[in-house]
């Protein structure tokens, strides 16, 4: 990879720029007074005057878009347009008269010396401010980063002004088109993207869970050249049953093998992101950050791989969340009642909470209230009073500056989607045994996310009997996957118990990153409670992101970069049989006045509960199909506001309906095989069937 460095000297006196130590810039007409001294190999083009210069990173996210950065400079101003892809940003910083620019924020920091920590550019890291406005403090006092999406002109003043230039809101296809429109168009672009890769890449490896985000990139990829794709899945006993049955599904369906990739007993979590961010443009981690390392290097040294695909950012653009509500309270109120049971069904939260937080928010927009208080979490037990004070005002800034783009026409659920994207790439995978694999996550490509933009609100919200979480792109998976794959709402990871391994195996190394001088320069506190490795701190994952900017902020110096490879062009694909599309099954479902009539006995099962049930152990399901539909309509049973999805109820209600439907069926409470606490199912002449909270997906049932 080989980052953008460029220095406009707008005096003229370009050559005071080598002082920084960048001595392989050349000025593009090979003369001591041009005003913009590039990399020896960036593109560059006089227009009448000004320079232009353009630039793009192919193993950046940037290889799914055409867009480049483009630098136009005259003696009087330096223009930088930035597409809307999260990770195309750049660094500025003042060395003397010249204007030092970098696509590497550490690199820059080397070159102008500033090594000091910026608190106010953690607090935006850490609380998600880095979309909210053009130009923010870097983690590096001194310098400032220009984020994706925006224009920034800077004069010799040093007046630097900027503007955002990505506002999907001024379409008038804006939060309008109906969902067929946008499935179509989501689809299109996801195939596009597909043929963009294979493209430009030799042998692309696809990091797959099994889940509705990485299938949906992997039966993209698959239809094009099956023979040049591989993927690649967690191994070592991690993921859930979900996950594996849902692979086991897809990889009949397109007659293709996924390949576990086993984790090394050591490094671990902590080592891993010591490791990692001592190579990284920014500061990355996850709770897979090992996986992901490993991941990358067996895709590199044994597949031969020189790109890799994940599902990132399916759950952060297309899940549907709270925002919803104040869009729907703004504009659609009769479309409340099925919003409030979906939350209810998603997130089990009973009663008016959810609605009274859509409220407070829509009356803060519509500059009626003060702006609504953040919910304290664990992550602020790890701030001192400095960075607790930036980091609260820094959520401020964001949510005004939310505010602003609302008034300008956004949907508050368009807005959330966007934000969450952003912070995308910063989780993406990595490894330093494979440092210049190109790693790519077309579900966070802005023109991907434009369908999602583009989509009447009030089509989220399909009838009750069909709500599923990610609705568009279960919509559009609907013409490439098998129903059961691209409906099935599928839960849980391996998350916890890579954090319970962490808290046993890696708490000492834990304390020593996150309570290192690094740390406390960026007003990170660890309470002393912390030293127990059961603090409520620790089963979160919302350390890793501060631990991840500790590890990447310990390592000021530039690490060294490998050679730039050319790749010689990839062989045209053949010209392949796509894999027939599955047929659209019909599936078994009950009529909605069975759903009102569930929801009825679950209150009243609820109101007066049985105590005569029988202990039992749990056989496996006889009639798979019919298990589903049960469960399909216990699960819209909860959409109704006060119906609980708890196993007791739901189960005795669901008991009770079968019997006046004139089945033989009894609510049965016991211990099911790899269990450990009791719960209650339904038991019929032919079948089992698990509702227990009925408002997740039920794992026994794929």
């Amino acid at each position: 990879m080989t980052p953008l460095r460029a220095v406009w000297a707008p005096d003229g006196a370009a050559t005071a720029a080598r002082t920084a130590g960048w001595t392989d810039l050349l000025s593009t007409d090979q003369a001591d007074d041009a005003s913009l001294l590039l990399n020896a190999d960036l593109a560059a083009r006089h227009h009448d005057g000004p320079t232009v210069a353009y630039w793009s990173d192919p193993a950046w996210q940037a290889a799914l878009d055409t867009t480049p950065i483009v630098l136009t400079a005259t003696t009087r101003e330096l223009r930088i347009e930035l597409p809307p892809v999260w990770r195309a940003e750049l660094h500025l910083a003042w060395d003397g008269a010249s204007l030092l620019i970098s696509s590497d924020l550490r690199t820059l920091a080397w070159a102008v010396g500033a090594r000091t920590p910026d608190p106010d550019g953690a607090a935006a890291f850490l609380s998600g401010e880095r979309w909210t406005r053009g130009l923010l403090p870097s983690l590096y006092r001194g310098i400032l980063t220009l984020q994706p999406g925006h224009t920034a002109v800077v004069r010799p003043d040093r007046t630097i002004r900027t503007e955002a230039t990505w506002a999907p809101h001024r379409d008038p296809a804006h939060a309008s088109q109906p969902l067929e429109t946008s499935t179509v168009q989501l689809r299109d672009r996801l195939d596009d993207l597909a043929d963009r890769i294979l493209t430009r890449h030799r042998r692309v490896a696809c990091l797959f869970s099994g889940g509705l985000d990485s299938t949906l990139v992997a039966a993209a990829l698959l239809r094009r050249a099956p023979e040049r794709v591989v993927l690649l899945n967690v191994g070592s006993g991690l993921g859930t049953p979900a996950e594996e049955r849902l692979r086991e599904r897809f990889l009949r369906q397109y007659g293709a093998t996924s390949e576990p990739v086993d984790l090394p007993a050591k490094p671990g979590l902590v080592a891993a992101l010591r490791d990692v961010n001592a190579m990284t443009a920014l500061p990355t981690g996850s709770p897979f950050s090992a996986a992901f390392e490993e991941i990358v290097a067996v895709a590199h040294t044994d597949w031969d791989c020189d790109a890799i695909a994940t599902g990132d950012g399916g759950d952060e653009v297309f899940a549907e969340r709270d925002e919803l509500l104040v869009d729907l309270l703004a504009r659609h109120p009769r479309a409340l009642p099925a919003a409030l049971g979906h939350q209810a069904l998603r997130t089990q939260q009973r009663g008016l909470e959810a609605l009274k937080r859509a409220h407070r928010t829509l009356r803060y927009l519509r500059g009626h209230a003060p702006a609504p208080g953040p919910t304290a979490g664990v992550l602020d037990t790890l701030f001192g009073d400095a960075l607790a004070e930036r980091f609260a005002s820094a959520r401020a800034r964001a949510l005004h500056a939310d505010r602003e783009r609302w008034l300008h026409g956004w949907t508050w659920s368009a807005l959330g989607s966007v934000r969450r994207a952003a912070a995308v790439p910063e989780w993406e995978p990595a490894s330093t045994q494979a440092p210049g694999m190109a790693v790519l996550s077309p579900l966070v490509d802005s023109q991907l996310i434009a369908p999602a933009l583009a989509l009447r609100r009030t089509a989220l919200q399909p009838s009750v009997a069909g709500f599923q979480p990610k609705w568009l792109l279960r919509q559009a998976a609907l013409a490439w996957l098998d129903p059961q794959i691209a409906l099935h709402p599928k839960i849980g990871s391996a998350d916890g118990t890579i954090l319970q391994a962490v808290r046993t195996n890696e708490h000492g190394d834990l304390l020593d990153l996150l309570g290192s001088t690094t740390a406390q320069h960026i007003g990170l506190r660890l309470p002393p409670e912390a030293e127990r490795p059961d603090h409520p701190l620790w089963h979160s994952e919302e350390w890793i992101r501060p631990a991840a900017l500790t590890a990447w902020l310990n390592q000021p110096a530039p690490s060294p970069r490998p050679a730039a490879v050319t790749l010689s062009s990839p062989p045209a694909p053949p010209v392949l049989k796509r894999p027939p599309l599955p047929g659209a099954r019909r599936r078994r479902r009950a009529a909605r006045r069975h759903v009102v009539a569930l929801a009825a006995l679950n209150l009243a099962h609820q109101l007066r509960p049985s105590t005569s049930v029988p202990p039992a152990r749990a056989t496996a399901a006889a009639d798979a199909e019919f298990g589903e539909m049960l469960t399909d309509l216990a699960r819209r049973a909860c959409a109704f506001p006060l119906v609980s999805g708890a196993s007791q109820p739901m189960s005795q209600a669901l008991a009770a309906f079968l019997r006046l439907r004139g089945h033989r069926a009894t609510a049965v409470r016991g211990i099911q095989e790899g269990r450990r606490e009791s719960r209650y199912w339904v038991e019929t002449g032919t079948t089992q069937v698990d509702v227990h909270g009925a408002e997740t997906p039920l794992n026994a049932l794929i």
